[in-house]
């Protein structure tokens, strides 16, 4: 009988992502604020530099430190720190089990984190709050946990071109998706399809105005509304200029 050899098992090696880290944007009020001495100075520094364009980050303490050669103890005092001096807040704590922090750098005094989390956009959340806003979502849209077919619940209704919440959503969604935006949808949305709804507004009306919208920031470094909410203005004014338009002759 043949004998054979289990060969050895595979050494897996993990390969930290590169650092692209280029450079670091502070506060300005930073430069003349003598209370932040020179060690908070530095974890000022490296904490900014982790940060993406609304001002979030989420390093761990222990990485601040071994970025500047310090223990995770001392990377802690200085972000607490600079927590009391009003520099950084956190967003959110410990999510989905990671052991970081969400922190904001907080570049506008004047902005609340509430404020700072409603506008921003769903590509500058950390991910666990995209996991967090996605899973929202699927909720939101399958509340009673069946599943629907966007064109079957449209034209189950009398009228075809009826709004109806969920089934609208969806093709928002679908229809930023095509343009290669990501959207999500939250109970704000399906009020205003709703109000939309009882004013008169239709599913052609609303899809000529998000394609339009849509089609005026193609190829710019703009992007579309990420609530549904801003068309609202549009959408009821067409229906007032097409009811009060004179009869054709």
């Amino acid at each position: 009988m043949q004998s054979f050899e289990l060969p050895d098992e595979p050494i897996i090696k993990q390969h930290r992502p590169q650092d692209l880290r280029k450079y670091s944007i502070v506060p300005i009020r930073a430069a003349a604020d003598r209370r932040i001495k020179p060690a908070a100075m530095r974890v000022l520094l490296t904490v900014c530099s982790y940060a993406n364009r609304a001002g979030l980050c989420w390093p761990s303490h222990a990485n601040v430190g071994k970025a500047l050669g310090v223990s995770r103890q001392a990377a802690g005092r200085q972000i607490r720190i600079l927590r009391e001096l009003g520099y950084f807040k956190v967003v959110k704590n410990h999510s989905y089990g990671k052991t970081a922090q969400i922190i904001r750098v907080v570049y506008d005094e004047t902005l609340s984190n509430s404020n700072l989390m409603d506008a921003i956009k769903f590509e500058d959340l950390p991910p666990t709050l995209q996991a967090w806003k996605e899973k929202e979502t699927i909720e939101l849209l399958n509340q009673d946990k069946e599943p629907f077919n966007n064109v079957a619940v449209t034209a189950s209704r009398k009228d075809e071109g009826e709004l109806v919440n969920k089934a609208y959503i969806a093709r928002w969604i679908s229809l930023n998706r095509q343009a290669g935006f990501s959207r999500i949808a939250t109970p704000e949305d399906e009020l205003v399809i709703a109000e939309l709804a009882a004013a008169g507004v239709t599913v052609p009306v609303l899809d000529d105005i998000v394609r339009a919208t849509l089609a005026s920031v193609a190829g710019t470094s703009r992007e579309p509304p990420h609530r549904i909410a801003a068309f609202r203005r549009q959408a009821i004014d067409a229906i007032l200029k097409r009811d009060h338009a004179p009869p054709l002759p």
